[in-house]
């Protein structure tokens, strides 16, 4: 019985940890904001003592980003690099981030805070947890704006960026 309790329990911390952004085949909206420079640059994940993970953004067009995913892979004693494309929404002050790796069709979603020095940037992840679906851009934007300031809209953990 111990075992069966045991393993529940590690059954959902497995669960808690693998926690992924919410997806969706639709951005928030078409990217209508200007690249911003203070976003631009390379950005360490604080926390990480040895290794740290690591993201180097850059403009791709006016307004969209190239976001290059750096993390250390223990198996191969390097960095691996994922690439994605992405671009800003604001919901009234709520900044999210529309991101979308490759190869992949369907976006992520985060909520991006930037210090008021701009060298200190907090991402949320918007919950996997939400089971609504959506038939257009203009509802998820809606659902998005209702749900912005609730804590609960976004995953426990978030993660901090220092810029280089």
């Amino acid at each position: 019985m111990r075992k069966l309790i045991y393993a529940s329990g590690l059954f959902c911390m497995l669960l808690l940890l693998t926690a992924c952004p919410y997806s969706s085949e639709f951005a928030l909206q078409e990217p209508n904001e200007t690249v911003k420079k203070e976003y631009l640059g390379t950005w360490l994940q604080e926390g990480e003592s040895e290794n740290p993970s690591y993201w180097v953004i850059s403009k791709l067009t006016d307004k969209t980003y190239t976001f290059e995913e750096h993390a250390y892979n223990d198996n191969e004693k390097g960095y691996t690099v994922k690439k994605y494309a992405g671009h800003f929404t604001k919901l009234g002050t709520v900044n999210f981030l529309n991101l979308k790796e490759e190869s992949d069709v369907k976006y992520s979603f985060f909520k991006v805070e930037l210090s008021a020095d701009k060298k200190q940037m907090v991402i949320y992840e918007v919950t996997d947890n939400i089971d609504e679906t959506f038939s257009n851009a203009a509802d998820l934007k809606a659902f998005f704006d209702k749900h912005k300031d609730v804590s609960f809209f976004y995953n426990k953990d978030e993660k901090k960026y220092k810029k280089k």
